[in-house]
């Protein structure tokens, strides 16, 4: 069952498929798929190195012009537990696995990934819809900064786009049981540099 599809600006699909409906923990198949556009499959990221299964859920997919695949990895498909975004090299493997910075990812406050998306740059943004925080990673996934969305009135982020003028969007959600629930915002933002 695909749960996330993106595709790369050179025309190859990437999917990101688990084998069966998301029980946690997993106990079958979790897998990014690359194919070509006419549907050929390039490579398969399953295990790492060690035959240890590299995703639990894998959520949501993004790629670089250098050909990287940045990935959401969720750990519980109803989204209170952790998540990671998992990089992973063009040629095969793990190049680098970001969980949160330690100054605002606690036990207590973990990171939950709701959405990324590569700007221009090669940069990754990534949203934390918990601690309403964006995540700004190079293309290798090492953070260059953090930014605390609350900060701008801005809570509960949880999708992203970019416009083709340049423009950033962030979809919010509301509080589950909250009068708002039925509301959700949009938030529109020029950015610089990022």
């Amino acid at each position: 069952m695909s749960r996330s599809i993106h595709v790369t600006q050179d025309h190859r699909v990437i999917i990101g498929a688990i084998s069966q409906a998301p029980i946690f923990p997993a106990t079958d198949r979790s897998v990014v798929i690359v194919m070509d556009h006419k549907g050929n499959r390039q490579k398969e990221y399953e295990h790492d190195k060690n035959n240890t299964p590299l995703f639990t859920y894998p959520r949501n997919i993004t790629s670089t012009i250098n050909g990287n695949i940045f990935v959401i990895d969720k750990q519980m498909a109803n989204g209170k537990g952790p998540g990671r975004v998992v990089v992973l090299g063009h040629g095969g493997g793990v190049i680098q696995i970001y969980s949160g910075h330690p100054d605002i990812n606690t036990q207590n406050e973990s990171f939950k990934p709701s959405d990324l998306l590569t700007m221009s740059s090669g940069s990754i943004v990534v949203i934390d819809r918990h601690i309403s925080t964006i995540h700004i990673l190079n293309s290798r996934g090492q953070l260059m900064t953090y930014h605390n969305l609350s900060d701008i009135g801005i809570i509960h982020p949880y999708s992203l786009a970019l416009s083709s003028s340049g423009n950033l969007y962030i979809g919010c959600t509301c509080k589950q049981g909250s009068s708002d629930t039925y509301k959700p915002k949009l938030y529109e933002l020029d950015y610089y540099g990022i």
